[in-house]
């Protein structure tokens, strides 16, 4: 069983990636991109151990034998399949079969564990497989790195990551072979804690592996830190608790606004839930968590409570998950409403008090649902990245490097985006496919369909859908034509 598992792409000197074959389950260094062959589970075996199992996407182990033959066949590791992971100071990683002491490497479809000693040929840089929308948590102070925007500083102080504020954007520099990370307001962290607007070796760091945790090391050698609660990089030989962060994915949070009286769903002093709040802080913001069989949905509040349904009818929050917080999200456009598992609708009275209403849907049954820890969309497919074609303004599904979209969400629910590097906002062309040339703002929609993903509709009323030769164009006739987005 293992102890932590992270998921790599795997760049060798030749500046090829780690390939697993599903034919005969065989492994070469020839992709070009990350895609899903190009994808390996490092698999940690027991705490503060360098020993680690090498998963393909999949599901089969890299083993080596004795004479340095590598194979990817095996549905269970066994003694080939344990390798000691080493890092390098740059960042790098070589693989040493426990066994033979050998080293993994090589080029195209030579790949061995042969070499007796280290070179260029056996480091293997690592690409990280996740979406670039993270939490960063640091186990030594038990919290999440956030933004202060009042004094553009960078601090790990916050016990729960809610809200814009705790959001990070992971970003490769593919030459480089560095990351850089980004702040909820569009800036950069630098070694000094601060921010700045652009990426520069100020803001770029060596990503290393330790414990199935990760460290970020700067251009003068220091390790990234969260000392005495402020991030910036400080000197050290051996990086500790307070340089070592967990990556976890960003699910969505979202606001929900009453269409009735204009104001934001809150859940504050005593049990009831209202409609009376004209702004949103953490108070006003859920997180969404959907039933994988049931395919129903609960609103999770930054206090770990749960929105349910009350014994006399009336929405209130509720310490435990129980059957009368599962809701069903129901998409009229821009619109939505909550089904009880009753077949009711919540709906809003006089005073901004959330209670079960009628059985059908009318202006007081129906929300709108804002995504509020996202200030730009980075959008992923199974195809790969939504991004710009090269020298042309259509967007394609099927990228290895995102190209993000500053988002705008207005009054009445729509969903505005707009690709900063062209200053240009989308639109749906003739032929449906969606291109990166708009003069003005256009309405999309958005659709929750779990934590992590969501459906997208254009302003021609089709739903997007995206396929694998990059095609990416509103033609679904409906939300199960539509393609799923991890956001």
């Amino acid at each position: 069983m293992a102890f932590k598992v992270l998921p790599f792409g795997l760049i060798n000197s030749a500046q090829k990636y780690l390939t697993g074959e599903v034919f005969n389950y065989k492994v070469n260094a020839t992709g070009s991109s990350l895609n899903r062959n190009q994808i390996w589970t490092i698999e940690f075996t027991r705490e503060d151990s360098p020993l680690v199992h090498i998963q393909s996407s999949f599901n089969r182990y890299i083993a080596a034998d004795k004479d340095g033959k590598v194979t990817c066949d095996q549905e269970l590791p066994n003694p080939n399949c344990v390798f000691i992971m080493m890092l390098h100071p740059d960042g790098r990683v070589s693989f040493q079969s426990e066994p033979s002491k050998r080293y993994l490497g090589g080029n195209q479809d030579n790949i061995t564990c042969f070499a007796q000693a280290i070179s260029d040929s056996e480091k293997w840089v690592p690409h990280l497989v996740i979406h670039p929308s993270v939490n960063m948590f640091n186990p030594s102070s038990d919290s999440y790195l956030r933004l202060n925007e009042k004094n553009e500083q960078v601090c790990c102080d916050k016990c729960s990551p809610w809200g814009s504020d705790c959001v990070m954007t992971l970003y490769f520099d593919i030459k480089e072979k560095k990351y850089a990370i980004r702040t909820g307001n569009g800036s950069f962290i630098a070694f000094n804690g601060k921010t700045e607007p652009e990426i520069s070796h100020k803001t770029l760091y060596h990503l290393q592996i330790k414990n199935g945790m990760i460290c970020l090391k700067d251009v003068h050698g220091k390790f990234l830190s969260v000392k005495d609660c402020n991030v910036k990089a400080i000197r050290t030989l051996n990086p500790g608790a307070d340089e070592l962060f967990i990556i976890d994915p960003s699910p969505g949070q979202f606001s929900i606004m009453s269409l009735t009286n204009k104001k934001y769903v809150s859940c504050k002093a005593g049990p009831d839930v209202y409609s009376n709040v004209v702004d949103t802080k953490d108070a006003e913001i859920f997180q969404i968590m959907v039933h994988s069989t049931k395919k129903k949905v609960c609103f999770q509040h930054v206090s770990s409570y749960y929105l349910a349904v009350g014994v006399n009818g009336f929405i209130e929050i509720c310490t435990e998950l129980e059957f009368n917080c599962w809701f069903q999200i129901v998409y009229n456009g821009e619109k939505a409403a909550m089904k009880t598992i009753d077949g009711r609708y919540v709906t809003v009275n006089n005073e901004g008090q959330l209670l079960v209403g009628p059985s059908s849907i009318g202006k007081e049954e129906e929300f709108i649902f804002k995504l509020a820890n996202r200030s730009q969309l980075i959008l992923h497919s199974d195809f790969g990245f939504v991004g710009i074609m090269p020298e042309k303004q259509i967007l394609v599904c099927n990228r290895p490097i995102y190209e993000a979209s500053q988002i705008t969400i207005t009054d009445n629910g729509f969903y505005q985006f707009k690709i900063v590097s062209l200053d240009k906002y989308w639109e749906v062309a003739e032929d449906d496919s969606i291109n990166a040339t708009g003069e003005t703002p256009v309405n999309f929609t958005i659709e929750l369909i779990t934590s992590d993903q969501i459906i997208l509709k254009g302003p021609n009323g089709k739903y997007v859908v995206a396929k694998p030769d990059g095609s990416f164009k509103a033609v679904g006739e409906d939300a199960s034509s539509a393609t799923l987005f991890r956001y």
